[in-house]
């Protein structure tokens, strides 16, 4: 009985002292598949990706409601320092002036980015429902005021 009770109040102490798990997604950023162009599902509403380097990559989001390209926001991933990863947008509404939003990894979002201290949107996300599905969303950190955009590939690269 004695030795009972002993192992079990090993156990427990076994269990208490364990570091907490943090779960983080082990895999580096993958960002080749946003390469291209992106139409929204429901408007004429586009984004096209370039890849300058394997450390830049670029993006402009337009329409052609009026026949001609109005664009809505510059766009640009890039790498800075060894592993840090930020989104760059340039936004119509914000006299094109840049907001800095860091690379965050998630084991869901492929491309998920934060910036807290910006009013809104504080996350940006795009996620790759399949080869030729993506799904791009604004939010702010509670995770409400969120706006999802559908977009089928238009064109590879």
């Amino acid at each position: 009985m004695r030795m009972l009770i002993l192992m079990c109040a090993i156990g427990m102490f076994w269990v208490q002292c364990k570091p907490a798990i943090t779960i983080i997604n082990p895999k580096p950023i993958e960002i080749e598949w946003i390469t291209g162009i992106w139409k929204h599902k429901d408007k004429e509403f586009y984004e096209k990706w370039v890849k300058i380097s394997d450390s830049e990559y670029t993006g402009v989001a337009y329409d052609l409601n009026m026949g001609y390209a109005s664009v809505h926001e510059y766009m640009r991933i890039y790498k800075q320092g060894k592993e840090e990863w930020y989104f760059e947008a340039k936004v119509k509404e914000n006299d094109f002036k840049p907001v800095l939003f860091k690379w965050i990894p998630d084991p869901v979002i492929e491309l998920k980015f934060i910036n807290e201290l910006h009013d809104y949107p504080q996350i940006v996300m795009y996620k790759r429902e399949a080869f030729d599905v993506m799904t791009g969303s604004i939010s702010n950190l509670k995770g409400d005021q969120v706006h999802h955009s559908d977009y089928m590939r238009f064109a590879v690269k």
